[in-house]
């Protein structure tokens, strides 16, 4: 799109807002929505427990919650 090879194309929200030369028009109505969700856990063998903890609840905090909506993401 960005190239002028088409006048409209669909793709996530988070991937059209990281493009330049690209304007994101709107979103598709919530029937043709679709959610993807992340779920994350700890390997019982891992040696990094305590850092995986940490990057998860920072990832969970309203700072990071703040980073991801202006990447176009959608959290709970």
């Amino acid at each position: 799109m960005a190239r002028g090879d088409v006048e409209i194309g669909f793709n996530q929200i988070s991937e059209i807002v990281a493009a330049s030369g690209v304007d994101l028009l709107g979103r598709y109505r919530l029937q043709y929505n679709t959610t993807l969700f992340s779920p994350q856990e700890i390997v019982a063998s891992s040696t990094n427990q305590e850092a995986v903890k940490a990057l998860l609840a920072f990832v969970a905090s309203p700072a990071a919650t703040a980073i991801m909506h202006t990447g176009g993401f959608e959290t709970p």
